[in-house]
């Protein structure tokens, strides 16, 4: 019923049969109603009822094959109907049961908080089920396409393990959705983080059982006090007591009057010690009751308001990550950046247009990664990529990463990398006797010139730290590169899209840097070169990601 109410509304990914998923809105809201939908919403409610319809019908044609049959079909049938009504009992019961072992349990873990909350206040995949082994991203990546169909960009999706039904699935979900900072190796709920990051916009109420349990410690009392006034009364009266309340069950009758402050019609008690039981009922019971109440409904609000703000701080850092975009322009710095991500092609999202790489949550930052053209020019090249990059996923902190051409051959070696806290943008002016230079000289923000600043060199190669010349040229020619060096003496090296990534930047308050690897000298191109230059680059930028640069605090 729920995955045909699925495929109706458009939540369900369908593959295969060994291959599917099922999401559900914020609880359970959408548009439109009707029978199947309130049937889908309310399936527990209609569970429980058809239950007990199902075992009242039942007690009918057992009393039918009783006249007809004799007794021991019958009593088989009961057997039968006892144990089912028992099941959907036992299933019904048993989150109400959870909800009181809570009381006395240890608090529970943020992401149990989480499990329980999350799928009723955010888009949720409560159902996922994928049995081979291979290329589980393609189901994952239609779930995240038709998440941003059916939801938008701006909705964060939970993904409860609960509905993760193979362990290998469960294990690639919560690498796929890793927004929660949760210690816990299996947590019990992941997020996937939405493009955009919004404010949480509601909060879940909850109800709790607290009260229920000193209703039945007080029935229990209650029953008690009926067995002792049936004895205290029996013993007084022997065999004639006529409208006395001397069995259990007339004694409970009069208790139950007595915590309404009423008596019963035809019972009256003839003992003190049953009076004086009775006088305490009615002047104990109603008030204690009414007390208990409000005390315990202000106990569980702050219960509540406990868990919910310690969900809340679970949510909000996870919302609240600073998201680091990755770029490269060529193949050899894409497959750089992937193997020291340890991630594959899979990983890609194309919801926004743009393809990028959600590489997760590393070193407590968000970090996408994704290609752009080399140059400034072309219709794909960072220029005109950028801006839709980061107009859909809001990123705080731009990093070109790459190879790159050295000036200083004397002390720099094939594989060091350059970190340009400075750039120096080339624009000329050529005139009949002279070129002028009208670029300028640009700071790296002000963050990310302090983090690869302060940046630990790795033993494998050196990191030059200085002024990068950005030119829209691919520069292989000896006479070019020697008047590049001439005339900027300061420079450790150039390369073709930094100015491109400044100018798309500066304008929407987002940080850049380039860091690029030495893979030539700025003219006899060397591929293997380029390939050791770009994996010095992508190893340097991840290091410092992976030490907590970027984690909020």
């Amino acid at each position: 019923m729920q995955i045909y109410r699925a495929e109706r509304d458009g939540r369900l990914i369908w593959r295969g049969v060994g291959s599917f998923a099922v999401l559900r809105r914020p609880a359970d809201r959408g548009p439109g109603f009707g029978p199947l939908r309130w049937v889908d919403r309310q399936w527990y409610v209609v569970v429980m009822v058809a239950g007990l319809a199902v075992f009242f019908v039942a007690a009918v044609v057992v009393a039918v094959l009783c006249r007809v049959f004799g007794q021991p079909p019958a009593v088989y049938l009961s057997v039968l109907l006892l144990v089912y009504v028992l099941g959907v009992l036992t299933d019904q019961v048993t989150p109400a049961v959870r909800g009181l072992r809570s009381l006395v349990r240890e608090a529970p873990r943020p992401d149990q908080v989480a499990a329980e909350q999350l799928p009723y206040e955010q888009w949720a995949m409560v159902l996922c089920h994928h049995e081979d082994g291979s290329r589980p991203a393609l189901l994952l990546n239609e779930v995240a396409a038709r998440l941003n169909a059916l939801a938008g960009p701006d909705v964060a999706l939970a993904c409860p393990r609960k509905g993760i039904t193979t362990r290998h699935m469960r294990a690639v979900v919560a690498k796929w959705a890793d927004a929660l900072p949760v210690e816990h190796e299996e947590p019990e709920v992941s997020v996937r983080l939405p493009r955009r990051l919004p404010p949480r916009t509601h909060r879940v109420v909850e109800s709790g059982a607290f009260f229920f349990v000193y209703l039945a410690v007080m029935a229990l009392l209650l029953a008690s006090a009926s067995y002792l006034v049936a004895g205290w009364e029996s013993a007084a009266c022997g065999s004639r007591c006529g409208n006395r309340p001397a069995s259990w069950s007339t004694a409970f009758e009069w208790i139950g009057y007595r915590v309404l402050f009423q008596n019963p019609p035809d019972l009256v008690p003839g003992t003190g010690y049953a009076r004086l039981t009775g006088l305490l009922v009615a002047v104990v019971t109603l008030p204690t009751t009414l007390l208990m109440a409000v005390a315990c409904a202000r106990y569980f609000v702050r219960y509540l308001r406990t868990r919910q703000e310690a969900h809340a701080a679970l949510m909000a850092a996870a919302l609240g990550r600073d998201r680091v975009l990755l770029l490269v322009a060529t193949d050899v710095e894409l497959e750089a950046a992937l193997r020291r991500a340890r991630a594959t092609r899979d990983a890609v999202d194309y919801s926004a247009g743009h393809p990028v790489f959600r590489l997760g949550v590393i070193g407590g930052a968000d970090v996408l990664l994704a290609r752009v053209g080399p140059g400034v020019t072309s219709p794909v090249s960072t220029a005109y990529s950028l801006p839709e990059l980061i107009a859909n996923w809001k990123p705080q902190f731009v990093i070109m990463l790459g190879i790159c051409f050295g000036l200083r051959e004397e002390k720099q070696s094939l594989g060091d990398v350059i970190v340009g806290l400075r750039l120096q943008t080339l624009n000329m002016r050529v005139g009949e006797t002279e070129v002028r230079q009208r670029g300028e000289v640009v700071a790296a923000g002000h963050r990310l010139f302090e983090r690869f600043v302060a940046a630990e060199d790795p033993a494998a190669f050196k990191v030059w730290r200085g002024l990068l010349l950005s030119w829209d040229v691919l520069v292989d020619s000896a006479s070019l590169r020697a008047w590049m060096k001439a005339s900027f003496p300061d420079a450790e090296g150039g390369e073709m899209e930094g100015a491109a990534v400044r100018a798309a930047t500066v304008r929407e308050f987002v940080e850049c840097i380039v860091v690029k690897g030495i893979c030539d000298w700025g003219f006899g191109k060397n591929p293997d070169a380029q390939q050791l230059a770009a994996a010095n680059a992508a190893s340097l930028v991840f290091d410092v990601v992976e030490s907590g640069a970027f984690l909020r605090g």
